[in-house]
């Protein structure tokens, strides 16, 4: 009967510990910049994890396909989104301009209008570098300036424009093309042509899968 108690009660410890599901560290790991590049398999395969454990195998496995200069890629493209585009507690990162240079890489333009002031095309001021994917290219973001300088100081809709062309393109996508975003605020952020960046998105990661 003590036995039969204590095997109830190790269910009972184990059925809650698995209705609680993930802690905080995993819990909203698929909207992280670590995740960026999961495909729309992945996330699908994501949404059937429920413990710590799951987690931790399915985010090696992750990592694992990508090949070993996959982690140091993404953490340069992190550092430069967060240098770019924070704004108060929102990192750069974090917000929908970043995913783009961190899925995409540098664009070779970009544009923002509909706000106060306007930041035109191409590259001023420093040639600043950055080598997310291509070593050593100019970087038009030199023109945004660190920390989100000058983005966004207008209470209205502003449009952030990146350009890629033919040699700044993903291989996976392998033509030019722009991504056309509009921003309310450092935090609300949309695509205007949401379905085209997922298919784009998904398109990179993909591609990113070397094993």
């Amino acid at each position: 009967m003590a036995k039969l108690r204590f095997a109830i009660l190790l269910f009972l410890v184990s059925a809650c510990a698995s209705a609680a599901g993930l802690s905080k560290t995993y819990k909203a790991w698929d909207k992280s910049p670590d995740a960026y590049f999961l495909t729309s398999e992945e996330r699908a395969q994501w949404k059937n994890i429920h413990t710590d454990a799951e987690a931790e195998k399915f985010i090696g496995d992750y990592f694992a396909r990508r090949g070993p200069e996959f982690p140091g890629m993404l953490k340069e493209r992190v550092a430069i989104a967060d240098k770019y585009f924070s704004a108060g507690k929102v990192k750069g990162s974090e917000t929908l301009r970043g995913k783009v240079i961190i899925v995409f890489g540098p664009p070779s333009a970009i544009d923002k209008s509909a706000g106060r002031g306007s930041m035109g095309k191409g590259t001023t001021g420093e040639d600043a570098r950055y080598s997310g994917g291509d070593a050593s290219i100019s970087n038009p973001l030199s023109n945004v300036g660190a920390g989100g300088s000058g983005l966004m100081h207008s209470e209205k809709t502003e449009r952030f424009i990146f350009e890629y062309d033919q040699q700044r393109s993903p291989a996976a996508i392998g033509k030019p093309f722009r991504v056309d975003i509009a921003i309310k605020s450092a935090s609300d952020q949309e695509a205007l042509d949401p379905k085209d960046l997922e298919e784009k998105f998904d398109t990179v990661a993909k591609a990113s899968i070397v094993k």
